[in-house]
């Protein structure tokens, strides 16, 4: 071969000036105006570097690029045209070219582009300079894209740095995490996956959510972080993983303190060039992001980087910070090109379009899967850790050794976790490592959708890697479901801008200005909000009970709205809490947050009979229903009032009862499951007393509140008197920390009980299989 051979494959007659000038700049050219006779030479002679054009008489261009690349693959190849577009481009790169260049182009900037190419001697595709690029663009909007220099982005990363905290991606002993940077050259872009998710810094370890004083006259001030901030390297899948958590957060009931962080908080993405083995986001649409970032950069070579512009903040540090200009059409093209090749390296697809996942895991709930895979859970939460979507928290009560300052903070927690959904009397609804695992994967497959129009799993593949029992991927779940659909099938044939609350989690202030006995260890507790205002509540509500110093608590109203300005609840001592709580004296003060929750359907009871059933400290939010349909008697019809009790020595409200039982057109029925010397009236279950009340059941509803393993049978009764699933409504307790639908741990199946709940109907009931 020649040196600085070159063969021009060109019909145009002004070809004879570029060899012209080429031959002049020391180079040895030969022509050809078709792709036969190009085709012919190089048969007989091999060149350093041909200049083909697109547009040929006879074979096109690209076929014979095709050609001349089985035939010497070595040569390099420059493909110029006058009728250029980006899928013309790609292509071209795809079959070999070191350059796409359109034309017209001055000899000057051709003469370097040959020069560096063959100099280059590279088999790999790499996208130099078009000729016609501008050096600047005439402005720098959101949603355009430029083309950034590896020295420009260092300045602007740099600048960054001294305004901001910075958290890029650093290379730590063969892994990579996010972590502060110092400088540019600290930073890792080209990486398969962090070992920790961008998400940790909206939901820190340990947040600080407001700041008390303890005393007669408790101070408190809310506590958010607004520290400007940037997160640089940010995949794809984790924007959007991002954007969820935006829904979650900065949707209904906007979290003060992660829409702090968000809002100040700039990021910079890079599209992924090498996928992580276990990653499978093209299934889950996450590969690509449309938006969630300020700027994304795809690294094209040459030193170069591709950057779009996602927001006026972004646009604003480019400008301010970084030199651009807009890209070519090669340049355009290559940036296709390498996240086509990113894409083609994944490995690992959903065996069916994500879109069925719903009703595939609709259909399968009793699964067989889910019990032999869960067996190897070891409870150790690592899937949930590394989750970028997981968001799930428990708040405590951090005092300081002088036993009068203290904060609150709040946790990561997380439903694979044995505690997590623990109730206040001791029992958890999700106990099980079937169910737990069960629920994982429908929170990441279903829940979400449901709620927030997004998958819950974005497919990064962090769960999959973290997992010691190798079980946690969704990926495996769901084509695990699929392929058991598929046997069965073959026998058979089947923030935008959002304005946070600051008060969300800030209790109001209270007092307490009565105390009463109700039993050895329970308590009627009566508040008074420190502003005079009424708490607004109605009859099957409840309140977070905050005491200084030791935490907080969700509590059923006990009293009805249509009384004075206090209010009551009734608190049994099962836990810190209520411990506190039941030690303190009149005059203390306490925090209330609330009224949460969606209350008893008092429009649907309207002129209807009423059933009103409870078990055991049921009696607690039933009361204040009972109050309040007394207090607006000529509203509803005939009363049927049932009580059940463990023993007569825990029955509570007994002066009360009795005169209910005295007021017009109420029946009453007490039972014990165990008498005593001292009890005369029924013993038994509470089922016994059903079957002898009288009632129509097309024009009674029933509500029915007291511990869970009550209701199955309760229901059971009400079913055998005809009574319709719409009207039996039943009071679910879980553990509801937050009260506004964030920290997840009332969570069952895809609902959220604070806030759909805490009463339902047996109709809804129905749908979730977690719920009795």
């Amino acid at each position: 071969m020649a040196e600085n051979s070159v063969l021009i494959v060109d019909s145009d007659p002004k070809s004879r000036d570029t060899a012209a000038w080429l031959k002049g700049a020391g180079f040895r050219v030969t022509t050809a105006t078709t792709g036969e006779e190009a085709l012919n030479l190089i048969d007989n002679q091999d060149f350093s570097i041909m200049l083909l054009d697109m547009r040929l008489p006879g074979k096109h261009g690209l076929g014979v690029l095709k050609e001349v690349k089985v035939k010497r693959p070595w040569m390099q190849a420059i493909v110029t045209t006058d009728h250029p577009s980006v899928e013309s481009a790609t292509e071209a790169l795809k079959q070999g070219a070191a350059d796409y260049l359109v034309k017209p182009f001055s000899p000057e900037e051709l003469e370097k582009l040959v020069k560096d190419t063959i100099k280059s001697g590279s088999k790999q595709k790499t996208v130099s300079v078009q000729i016609k690029a501008k050096t600047t663009p005439a402005k720098i909007t959101s949603q355009a894209t430029f083309v950034i220099s590896t020295e420009s982005l260092k300045n602007l990363v740099n600048n960054l740095i001294r305004e901001r905290e910075t958290i890029g991606v650093k290379a730590k002993q063969g892994k990579f995490s996010f972590d502060k940077i110092k400088n540019f050259d600290e930073l890792a872009l080209d990486y398969d996956v962090t070992v920790n998710p961008p998400t940790a810094f909206f939901i820190p370890a340990c947040e600080t959510i407001l700041r008390y004083k303890r005393g007669d006259n408790p101070e408190i001030t809310p506590v958010t972080d607004s520290t400007p901030r940037v997160l640089i390297g940010v995949h794809p899948d984790d924007i959007n993983a991002i954007n969820l958590l935006d829904e979650v957060f900065m949707g209904n009931n906007p979290d003060p303190n992660y829409t702090a962080r968000r809002q100040n908080t700039l990021i910079i993405g890079v599209d992924v060039l090498t996928p992580l083995t276990t990653s499978f986001a093209p299934s889950m649409g996450t590969y690509t992001a449309d938006s969630g970032f300020d700027l994304l950069l795809t690294d094209i070579g040459n030193s170069s980087y591709m950057i779009t512009v996602g927001s006026e903040a972004g646009a604003q540090i480019l400008a301010r910070y970084a030199q651009v200009r807009e890209p070519t059409v090669a340049e355009t093209a290559r940036q296709k090109q390498v996240r086509e090749e990113a894409l083609s390296k994944y490995r690992l697809f959903l065996d069916m379009p994500r879109e069925k996942i719903p009703h595939l895991l609709d259909t399968n709930y009793d699964n067989p899967y889910w019990k032999s895979r869960s067996e190897a859970c070891l409870n150790c939460g690592s899937c949930i850790m590394v989750c970028p979507t997981c968001f799930c928290f428990d708040v405590q009560d951090d005092v300081s050794l002088n036993m009068v300052d203290g904060e609150r903070v709040r946790k990561p927690d997380g439903c694979m976790l044995v505690d997590f959904s623990k109730v206040a009397a001791g029992a958890n609804f999700r106990g099980d490592k079937l169910s737990r695992f069960r629920h994982r994967m429908y929170h990441k497959g279903k829940y979400m959708l449901d709620r927030y129009g997004k998958f819950g799993c974005v497919g990064c593949g962090r769960c999959t890697v973290t997992c010691l029992a190798e079980i946690a991927s969704p990926l495996e779940a769901y084509n695990a479901i699929a392929a058991s659909e598929k046997a069965k099938d073959k026998a058979r044939r089947t923030i935008t801008n959002t304005r946070p609350q600051p008060e969300l989690y800030l209790p109001h202030m209270a007092s307490i200005t009565r105390i009463t006995q109700l039993g050895a260890r329970e308590k009627l507790f009566e508040f008074k909000l420190k502003d005079g205002h009424k708490l607004g509540h109605r009859p099957g509500q409840f309140v977070e009970v905050y005491v200084f110093g030791i935490g907080e608590s969700p509590i059923s109203l006990t009293s009805s709205p249509t009384r004075d300005h206090t209010f009551e609840v009734a608190v049994r001592n099962v836990g810190n809490v209520t411990g506190a709580l039941h030690n303190l004296e009149v005059g203390s003060p306490v925090g209330i947050r609330g009224p949460f929750g969606n209350g008893f359907p008092l429009e649907q009871m309207e002129g209807k009979d009423l059933l009103l059933i409870a078990g055991g400290i049921g009696v607690f939010p039933l009361r204040s229903l009972i109050e309040y349909v007394l207090d607006r008697r000529e509203s509803y019809g005939h009363i049927n009032l049932l009580f059940g009790s463990r023993s007569p020595s825990e029955r509570v409200f007994s002066e009360e009862m009795a005169q209910w039982a005295k007021a017009p057109d109420v029946t009453f029925m007490e039972t014990v499951d165990k008498g005593d010397d001292t009890w005369t009236g029924n013993v038994g279950v509470i089922t016994t007393l059903i079957p002898k009340v009288q009632f129509d059941p097309r024009k009674t509803v029933a509500v029915v509140v007291g511990p869970p393993i009550m209701y199955r049978f309760v229901t059971n009764e009400l079913k055998k008197r005809d009574l319709a699933d719409d009207n039996i409504i039943l009071s679910l307790e879980r553990k509801m920390k937050c009260g506004v639908g964030k920290c997840g741990n009332c969570q069952i199946n895809g609902v959220y009980v604070c806030q759909e709940g805490p009463v339902f109907s047996l109709t809804r009931l129905r749908t979730l299989r977690e719920a009795i």
